[in-house]
């Protein structure tokens, strides 16, 4: 018997990393998974994985700085599964942007798209269907929501401004019998850092074991999941894995209703360091 038999979860930003362990994990239990997330390819193995475990998945590709693609997600919820009761909003950018010498101010306004604006309207069309029947609500933020970031500031602001949210909400909704949990990781093995400079990619790889041309590693593009599995591997004491995060969130939402989790930060044994570069631990 999973300990979320019978629960509705969406999880967002579900086709790769964080996302995508979440979803295996919490199906895995017995949930009922609505997938969200802009590559399908991943979701659809997930949901078949989920369903030959005997749970039921949905997939429902989409960008959730969209209104709409929001506000489907939860109905779609509700209509297949009769409830939501779990909104994971995980959808995450960062743009590894330093502002000044030449920031660009697109990377900037997806940055506060995704993780501020995107995870304010998954919280406010959880809610909604959530009011008066319960219900629990996570946001994968970051350490960096408590840190100054000099080469990655827009990424910084982004996410203070995401846990400044997450606990005012939390606040708001408390004796309504919604839940609120912030969930803060320090440097996981993702596909976030795709987005890094090239010169910065390239001696991350090298320095956790992997060369970048060999791998096929393009700056922009999803990296190769070989790669993503090596450096969890070969750097486990500085970069935890995907499936670290899924176990956190996984805690949070099966704690007893008489004990409300507020926030979980995470962070590796030992922190990641590279000369000229700042990230967070």
């Amino acid at each position: 018997m999973g300990r979320l038999d019978g629960k509705t979860v969406v999880v967002t930003g579900a086709s790769s990393g964080i996302g995508l362990a979440i979803a295996k994990l919490l199906g895995a239990e017995g949930g009922n998974i609505v997938l969200n997330g802009r590559q399908r390819e991943n979701m659809d193995a997930a949901a078949k994985e989920i369903e030959a475990a005997g749970g039921k998945a949905v997939v429902q590709p989409g960008d959730v700085t969209e209104e709409k693609v929001v506000i489907g997600l939860v109905d779609t919820a509700v209509e297949t599964f009769g409830a939501l009761d779990v909104m994971v909003n995980n959808a995450g950018y960062n743009p590894f942007d330093p502002v000044i010498n030449g920031g660009v101010y697109a990377k900037w306004k997806e940055t506060l798209d995704v993780n501020v604006l995107a995870l304010a309207l998954g919280c406010r069309e959880a809610v909604r269907v959530m009011q008066g029947k319960g219900g629990h609500i996570v946001n994968i933020t970051s350490v960096a929501a408590r840190s100054a970031e000099p080469d990655d500031p827009m990424y910084a602001a982004s996410k203070h401004a995401a846990g400044a949210l997450t606990e005012s909400l939390r606040l708001a909704l408390e004796g309504k019998n919604i839940r609120m949990t912030a969930i803060m990781p320090g440097a996981v093995a993702t596909n976030l850092v795709r987005s890094m400079p090239e010169e910065q990619l390239f001696a991350l790889g090298r320095m956790l074991g992997v060369d970048p041309e060999e791998a096929g590693i393009k700056p922009g593009e999803h990296l190769p999941q070989e790669m993503l599995d090596r450096v969890a591997t070969m750097g486990k004491a500085f970069v935890m894995s995907p499936e670290d995060i899924a176990q956190a969130v996984l805690f949070a939402v099966t704690m007893p209703e008489s004990a409300h989790v507020n926030e979980i930060m995470m962070r590796p044994s030992q922190p990641l360091q590279m000369p000229g570069m700042n990230l967070p631990a």
